[in-house]
């Protein structure tokens, strides 16, 4: 593929995953499903293709989102959180491999009567989920939060670390006994092993103090790129020794979840991880050939409900058994329904040792490409029939927990003295916040006073979507820099119009700027700040409290009318147009 048709395909994948994104939403169709159609009528089985050739390297491209996604997940997933998961993990998560892959090597050993080595491939490989599906799925129904993503990360996680074995499975069941394995699985080990403690000790004690190193000289753009390289570089790591690439990034996400640059970390990330997800779903379309289904016919309408059934069965049936509810065990059964990208790797693997035949490889890997298309409509129609034949449980949970679950929380921006005052004020009200700060010496004094303040450039448009800004209670900008304070306020404004922003200023006329953008709750600091003062003197004079109320009504009059011609000096460091206060 030369330079021109790279241009030419970014190009037409892009603009396809923003239309079918729009498409699906007015549609209220999953925007997974509607990406996967797009893949199919540009890619080069169809009647007009638009891209004919090297759909695997834009899936390759594709796959980098799923990785991104996968290291997202982890840096929600705090480690006191993932051992809160471990019965679910290793009880739920074992069960559900295990139980699955019995049962459909069981069945297409007594229904098509294959050996059982070829059985056994298939199913260990079609008993994994996708996760792309699932948590972009969860993503779409904002379930993340909840016990179904508890459920679904739980299987997920534990399919991560049983991908290796698996795919060491493969060669020694093709192999002989004479050609023992035992030493190089030995090495293998080892190999495993020296990755993922190298991957942890690089993401516990080296990218923190590269971050650092970034955030002291509040460089965005290095920080971003740093995160960029340390999850690219851990995602190959894993992959060189043969687990899921996804795992690596999985693993430093998780790693850097409960540091102080979280926010920000997931908001340099956020922003790419969306067009490459598309990518990957529009290439997976791609290699779906309706024609090649269309000729396999029977065999295939057999083989991908049955195993659907089996495996979304198997979850609830588990889930109930774990007392998760009808609720959640029917969504977590149809979450984790369809197949794993990962099953493509397994299948190819054991074509090429020769334990599955050209035919049973052909249908693998069409009801994999087929399991997309399917799985998102299912997972869709899922939700809207629980929706209105069950009802949600509302767990008897305290205030701060809640306030986090449905993200009705202030944000304050800011962190200097007024950002310090806001915050104490709001724990007094117990009302919920989180502030953000760029300056790492303010927040070690907001460690120090127990303030919840965390890293982050909430100007950035990008940090705005990583925070679901859009949930939040209200937005408080106590930032001094008004260059950032009109930035900021500017995108919200058009992009979340139904946000309450409040902040202070220093001067009327910036105050007024901000109200002629449409900022309703605007105060300006200079005035006000002398008001009180004033009161305070006349206080102190002995003027009584029914004059004193008078003169300050009177010169807050008409918008303070009658002091806006007061003239005096403006300090050096005022912005120029505070000139405007002379007039």
């Amino acid at each position: 593929m030369n330079t021109d048709q790279i241009l030419l395909a970014v190009a037409i994948m892009i603009t396809a995953v923003i239309v079918a994104g729009s498409v699906a939403k007015k549609l209220n169709l999953g925007s997974i499903v509607a990406l996967l159609v797009v893949g199919m009528a540009l890619g080069p089985h169809s009647p007009r293709p638009l891209l004919t050739g090297h759909v695997d390297e834009l899936q390759t491209v594709g796959e980098i989102g799923v990785i991104l996604l996968l290291f997202l997940v982890g840096l929600g997933t705090q480690p006191k959180r993932l051992s809160s998961m471990r019965r679910l993990i290793f009880g739920l998560g074992t069960a559900q491999y295990l139980l699955t892959t019995i049962i459909i090597a069981g069945l297409l050993i007594a229904a098509y009567l294959v050996q059982w080595q070829s059985a056994l491939i298939v199913a260990l490989g079609l008993a994994m989920s996708s996760d792309a599906v699932a948590l972009s799925s969860l993503e779409e129904h904002a379930d993340s939060v909840g016990p179904r993503g508890r459920v679904v990360m739980a299987v997920i996680i534990y399919q991560s670390f049983i991908t290796i074995p698996v795919l060491a499975a493969i060669p020694l069941i093709a192999s002989s006994a004479e050609q023992g394995a035992s030493v190089p699985t030995a090495l293998k080990t080892l190999e495993v092993c020296a990755a993922v403690a190298s991957v942890y000790l690089f993401a516990r004690y080296a990218l923190p103090k590269a971050l650092t190193f970034a955030a002291r000289r509040h460089n965005i753009e290095v920080f971003s790129l740093i995160i960029i390289a340390a999850i690219f570089g851990s995602a190959w790591a894993m992959d060189e020794v043969g687990l899921s690439a996804a795992l690596g990034a999985f693993m430093v996400g998780i790693v850097l979840s409960t540091s102080v640059f979280a926010d920000q970390i997931k908001a340099s990330v956020s922003w790419i991880k969306e067009p490459l997800l598309g990518i990957f779903f529009i290439a997976i379309g791609m290699s779906i050939n309706l024609q090649e289904v269309i000729a396999i016919g029977s065999p295939l309408l057999h083989y991908l409900p049955t195993l659907f059934l089996i495996k979304i069965a198997v979850v609830i049936a588990l889930a109930l058994s774990f007392r998760l509810g009808v609720r959640t065990s029917v969504l977590a059964g149809l979450l984790l329904a369809p197949f794993d990208e990962i099953a493509y790797v397994v299948f190819s693997s054991a074509h090429s040792s020769g334990l599955l035949p050209e035919r049973a490889y052909a249908i693998s890997l069409m009801g994999i490409s087929f399991s997309f298309v399917v799985s998102p409509v299912l997972i869709n129609l899922g939700y809207k029939l629980v929706n209105r034949f069950t009802a949600e449980p509302k767990p008897n949970m305290p205030l701060k927990e809640t306030s986090e679950a449905i993200h009705d929380h202030v944000v304050v921006v800011g962190y200097s003295y007024v950002g310090q005052v806001i915050c104490s004020i709001l724990e007094k009200a117990n009302v919920p916040y989180i502030a953000f700060e760029l300056s790492l010496d303010r927040l070690e004094e907001a460690r120090k006073g127990m303030h919840r303040v965390h890293y982050g450039d909430v100007t950035d448009p990008a940090m705005m979507g990583a925070l679901a800004i859009s949930r939040a209670r209200a937005v408080v900008v106590t930032t001094r820099d008004y260059s950032a304070i009109k930035r900021m306020t500017g995108t919200l404004l058009h992009f979340y119009p139904n946000v309450k922003v409040m902040t202070a200023v220093p001067y009327l006329f910036q105050r007024d700027e901000l109200r002629n953008m449409g900022v309703a709750n605007v105060i300006a600091l200079t005035p006000e700040g002398t008001l009180s003062f004033g009161r305070s003197i006349l206080g102190d004079l002995g003027i009584r409290t029914d004059d004193i109320d008078t003169i300050i009504g009177s010169l807050r009059a008409d918008d303070y009318a009658s002091i806006r011609g007061v003239r005096g000096p403006i300090p050096r460091d005022a912005p120029k147009d505070a000139a405007a206060e002379k007039r």
